[in-house]
């Protein structure tokens, strides 16, 4: 006897953007973070939780995308992971 697992259907646009939006709206309690920047500085920031895990950007807070290029990786946070700038803030625009 052979079982197949359930077909799960999938997401259209509107509910996997409800969906991005919750998970970003209960990220944003502020913590304090220890970034270890790409230029070799060690700050401690006070960040979203969205911030810190890479979903939104370091300075501006704008969420990322799946945009190739617009976005670019300006340190880490050791135990967390890398944290990004948008291109406009990372090249003073914003």
């Amino acid at each position: 006897m052979s079982v197949e697992p359930e077909r799960i259907r999938a997401l259209d646009r509107a509910t996997k953007q409800r969906l991005w939006d919750r998970m970003i709206s209960s990220m944003q309690t502020v913590s304090s973070y220890v970034v270890l920047l790409d230029d070799g500085g060690l700050e401690t920031l006070e960040l979203t939780a969205a911030q810190a895990e890479g979903f939104e950007c370091l300075t501006c807070k704008a969420q990322c995308s799946n945009s190739a290029g617009s976005f670019v990786p300006v340190g880490r946070i050791p135990s967390v992971g890398s944290v990004f700038q948008c291109i406009a803030c990372s090249v003073g625009a914003r």
